[in-house]
């Protein structure tokens, strides 16, 4: 979705559930330049990829760790480990 600036001042309030509710970028166009209005946990999400994509040793483990999942290859089932219990500082350390 694609709207201009003026249109955005006038419904901002809406736009900004819109992208929260439905996870959808909206262009906001304008004569100084465009911007984009994501919700911010998508900003984050689109950040921490972008860090973990940065390297291109990590890249290619992730790629190939996708790949494995996908072909059911080399995956586990693993417990979560809750970090605030007394044994997580234990498990953190092996």
């Amino acid at each position: 979705m694609s709207i201009t600036a003026s249109e955005a001042r006038k419904a901002l309030f809406p736009l900004i559930k819109k992208v929260n509710d439905n996870h959808e970028a909206i262009e906001i166009v304008s004569k100084h330049g465009n911007a984009v209005l994501v919700s911010a946990e998508d900003y984050a999400a689109l950040r921490e990829g972008s860090y973990l994509l940065r390297s291109p040793a990590n890249a290619r483990r992730l790629l190939k760790a996708y790949e494995n999942a996908l072909a059911h290859i080399d995956v586990s089932e693993r417990e979560l480990i809750d970090p605030d219990s007394p044994d997580a500082a234990r498990e953190g350390a092996a």
